[in-house]
């Protein structure tokens, strides 16, 4: 499994554009065209549309997001969210479907 990562400041520009872009943690130049390509092709959706979808079924404020490329070709974001209780909560979204896959306590 590989992580892509979309620091803040992307993730402010990518729901003004609409549009996915990342950078890794890692240092790969080559994470952002994945990402981009997932989008060309439709092996993800949008950003913005996951967002609106994890908002209406999910609530708090999302802190962070990851995009990550499974061994199978499929991918998933990982969102960092503060729930309206305080806790940091690890929400992990289907890219295709916008379907809520886990919902874990981020330690």
């Amino acid at each position: 499994m590989k992580r892509l990562a979309v620091p803040p400041l992307i993730c402010l520009s990518l729901l003004s554009a609409g549009s996915v872009s990342a950078s890794a943690d890692d240092g790969d130049d080559r994470d952002h065209e994945i990402a981009r390509k997932a989008l060309s092709k439709g092996h993800i959706r949008p950003l913005t549309e996951i967002i609106d979808t994890l908002k209406s079924g999910f609530p708090g404020q999302i802190i962070g997001v990851e995009l990550e490329s499974k061994k199978n070709g499929t991918f998933v974001y990982e969102f960092k969210v503060l729930a309206p209780d305080g806790k940091l909560k690890e929400v992990k979204v289907d890219a295709v479907t916008a379907k809520i896959l886990k919902i874990e306590d981020d330690d």
